[in-house]
């Protein structure tokens, strides 16, 4: 089984020069490199060859792509009807489903009957559902949470927070000596987008959020305010680096890493280099919730899920989808957590302290996974694209304190109502 590195106008050359030979070849894009985002390349690298029997004589031409930039590259290749005949890109939902109407992607239901996918509950089914057919195979599943630096927490006398007031006097604290509060970098936008989601989960609950994102209540409502205002709060009261607008996302990290700031809120996706990164002694909390009555939680998804092209040909979907029950096994799960620091889709934290995964991991799953009926929605996947790309230029104007928390649910009700009007919303 092959593999590349990114080269999208080679790989579709030597996919199509190998499609000529009599061998099933499948074209596969994926985003698991060595470092960055998603860094689970030596799972990924180890499952090529223990799962190369699956595919019954099969090959694989595989093509690694950066996190963020195969979520552009696929869509491109959807337009120019090159796509691959197996991704796994991000994110699911909404594009998801964008990608079904026009008739992109290939539905799966008969393969999740033949192989019992049934690690996949229902509510990541619906999003990777359209019109009552499952079009996505989801994997990773992703958490938010507060990475912090345990040892500096020791050094100030300071202990995990319990509530929001605490947080707040914990980044009160560390403003005061001097040390970055958190660690958050806006340059390249979508960071912004986790943060809010994060804030605005804890501030306003999962049943208020399906009332706007499913129902007729319009971003405009006074939680949804209250979250905005309180985004931008923690902007002005210095809880970020300066400039932090013009910070990239990985600079942040490396400002955690490296011990200038105390904490930083994102998610499971980065866990391969902070546990790879960090030389102090690692933890991680969830946020408590920002409003009283509203319950503890935090923004849950997939990271990715596997599709497949509906112009792949019977015969490679088949040897696809054997090895996508292959890479969803058992056994590979546990690859995935023990190479990759990376959790799949129902692997529970009991499973992941029997294989021996990294503490942090253990840690940062086994408060994400408890709070199941709790757990809210991550921005990106959920919106249109169209209104996410609204999103992203307004939240840096609003952390910049360019407009009110008002004026940025107005801007981001109209294209809602836009999106609304041209079919483009998500429903489960």
């Amino acid at each position: 089984m092959k593999h590349t590195v990114w080269s999208a106008p080679l790989a579709l050359f030597i996919a199509t020069q190998a499609s000529a030979q009599d061998t099933v070849v499948v074209t596969q894009w994926d985003q698991f490199a060595q470092s960055g985002i998603t860094a689970a390349g030596p799972a990924m690298d180890e499952l090529i060859a223990s799962c190369k029997p699956a595919l019954g004589g099969a090959e694989v031409l595989r093509t690694i792509a950066p996190s963020i930039g195969i979520r552009d590259s696929y869509r491109l290749a959807v337009s120019a009807g090159k796509t691959p005949d197996l991704a796994y890109t991000w994110p699911a939902a909404s594009v998801l489903s964008g990608y079904a109407r026009i008739g992109a992607l290939a539905p799966l239901d008969e393969y999740f009957e033949k192989y019992g996918w049934d690690q996949v509950n229902e509510f990541y089914k619906g999003r990777n559902s359209y019109e009552g057919k499952i079009y996505g195979l989801p994997m990773e599943q992703d958490l938010m949470g507060v990475y912090y630096n345990k040892d500096l927490f020791a050094e100030k006398g300071l202990t995990v927070p319990t509530t929001y007031a605490e947080f707040q006097a914990l980044a009160e604290t560390f403003k005061a000596e001097e040390i970055i509060p958190v660690a958050f970098g806006n340059r390249d936008r979508w960071p912004a987008t986790n943060t809010f989601s994060l804030i605005l989960g804890l501030t306003a609950g999962r049943a208020l959020e399906e009332e706007v994102f499913f129902g007729d209540e319009p971003w405009t409502n006074p939680t949804f305010v209250q979250a905005a205002q309180t985004f931008q709060d923690w902007a002005e009261a210095g809880y970020f680096p300066r400039g932090f607008n013009g910070v990239g996302y990985d600079e942040a990290n490396a400002l955690f890493l490296s011990g200038r700031a105390a904490m930083t809120i994102t998610g499971t996706w980065v866990l391969q280099d902070m546990i790879r990164g960090a030389e102090f002694d690692l933890g991680v909390f969830m946020l408590p919730p920002i409003t009283e009555g509203v319950p503890a939680g935090t923004v849950w998804g997939e990271g990715s899920q596997w599709q497949l092209a509906a112009t792949a040909a019977p015969a490679v979907r088949d040897a696809a989808a054997a090895y996508l029950d292959c890479l969803v096994s058992p056994e590979s799960r546990k690859v995935w957590v023990q190479k990759g620091h990376t959790v799949t889709i129902g692997t529970t934290p009991e499973e992941l302290a029997a294989w021996g995964a990294d503490p942090v991991v253990q840690e940062f799953f086994a408060g994400g996974l408890a709070t199941p009926d709790a757990n809210f929605y991550d921005l990106h996947t959920t919106l249109p694209e169209s209104v996410t790309q609204v999103l992203y230029p307004e939240l840096q104007r609003l952390v910049g304190g360019q407009v009110t928390a008002e004026e940025f649910l107005a801007t981001l009700q109209a294209a809602w109502e836009t999106a609304g009007a041209n079919g483009e919303r998500w429903i489960p």
